[in-house]
């Protein structure tokens, strides 16, 4: 073959091969359009449409939150949660430490001189925990708890004001002021008696107390009481009560009677019949902030239902041994329906008085007879 036709051939050979490239090349173009097409498809199904729920979604919970808090950021959302908690305390439930609680203002309801306890606030987060600190001797916010005051018949619109006498033991022992002798027990009841005072029975002092009586008050009246039931209340204080006629008010701790030196139920009977009011001062005179919610619960219940069982009279007036509760004590004698409830606080008792924080007036067993008089015009 000559050179000539070689160069012919491979001329021919090579326009074929570049004319094959160029069919290939513009065969593939449709393919590629069309693959570019199906994945835009893809792209719109499996991207953009599942977002479309989400975004609807979460357009709602803008709204919600611009309703509830406009102008809150993401971190104040609990504080806006827990403002719409349904504040709900129960009544009897254990105490709540009052530092964790806001301060409450004065309730008129209760009395002028007294505040609203701040442990009546709802604290619906705070966990429950019994009170055991003992209460000091007078009345002040974190000891009170706001307990409803006997209704008022509207007899009476003016204070009433009563002295409560505060008598322990009666019997010879120098140097002890709750102790009494007998000859100074019989020198006050006298000077009562001379000096025109009105010693009440419980319900007449609690009648006068309310202004829910139709009888005339008299002039002077006043509540002798005395606590712990010693025997010596038997032997010295009745008879020297009964020779004017006097009643009294005993606070019995019965899981100490029968013991040496206090009264049996013989003897307490006997004081009922002679005109003595019989109520509760704890099973066993304890100190009444040192116990659980239910030990507290027995000391205060077991007590007035056995004096129940015994006399057949109801039992609903308490007396703190010691003069100790806390708030515990106050909310169990709510719970279960005392009607009142005396301190060892010093004062008349009134009727805008707390009627579970009624105060007395603590005799002195050293002191005179002039000490004795001033005391009864003690306000």
């Amino acid at each position: 073959m000559s050179f000539r036709r070689k160069g012919i051939l491979s001329y021919s050979i090579f326009i074929g091969i570049c004319t094959i490239m160029l069919l290939l090349l513009v065969s593939c173009l449709p393919a590629a359009n069309y693959g570019t097409e199906k994945a835009a498809s893809y792209v719109t199904s499996a991207d953009v449409q599942p977002k479309l729920p989400a975004l609807q979604a979460d357009e709602p919970q803008a709204e919600t939150a611009s309703v509830i808090a406009p102008d809150v950021v993401s971190d104040a959302a609990p504080d806006t949660v827990s403002n719409t908690v349904p504040d709900t305390t129960p009544d009897a439930v254990p105490d709540v430490p009052a530092n964790s609680l806001p301060n409450a203002e004065p309730s008129a309801e209760f009395g002028p001189d007294l505040k609203q306890d701040s442990s009546a606030g709802d604290t619906p987060f705070l966990p429950l925990t019994v009170d055991t600190n003992p209460a000091p001797p007078s009345v002040i916010t974190s000891t009170y708890v706001p307990i409803l005051p006997p209704k008022n018949t509207g007899k009476t619109s003016s204070k009433v004001s009563i002295p409560v006498l505060n008598y322990h033991s009666v019997a010879i022992d120098p140097g002890n002021i709750v102790v009494i002798t007998p000859d100074k027990l019989a020198e006050q009841m006298a000077y009562l008696h001379d000096h025109g005072y009105t010693p009440l029975s419980l319900e007449t002092f609690f009648r006068l107390l309310e202004g829910n009586t139709s009888e005339k008050a008299p002039e002077k009246p006043v509540l002798l009481t005395f606590d712990d039931g010693y025997l010596d209340n038997y032997e010295k204080a009745m008879p020297i009560l009964a020779k004017y006629g006097f009643p009294a008010t005993l606070f019995v701790s019965p899981g100490m009677t029968e013991q040496d030196g206090y009264l049996n139920w013989e003897q307490i009977k006997k004081m009922q019949a002679r005109g003595w009011d019989i109520q509760p001062h704890g099973m066993s005179h304890p100190h009444l902030p040192k116990l659980t919610a239910e030990e507290q619960a027995y000391e205060i219940v077991e007590a007035r239902k056995l004096i129940e069982e015994h006399l057949g009279t109801k039992a609903d007036v308490f007396c703190y041994p010691y003069g100790e509760r806390n708030k515990t004590t106050l909310k169990l004698l709510k719970q279960h329906e005392f009607r009142f409830a005396f301190t060892i606080d010093q004062g008349f008792a009134t009727n805008e008085q707390s009627p579970f924080l009624l105060k007395r007036l603590f005799v002195n067993g050293e002191e005179d007879l002039q000490a004795f008089v001033k005391l009864l015009k003690l306000k």
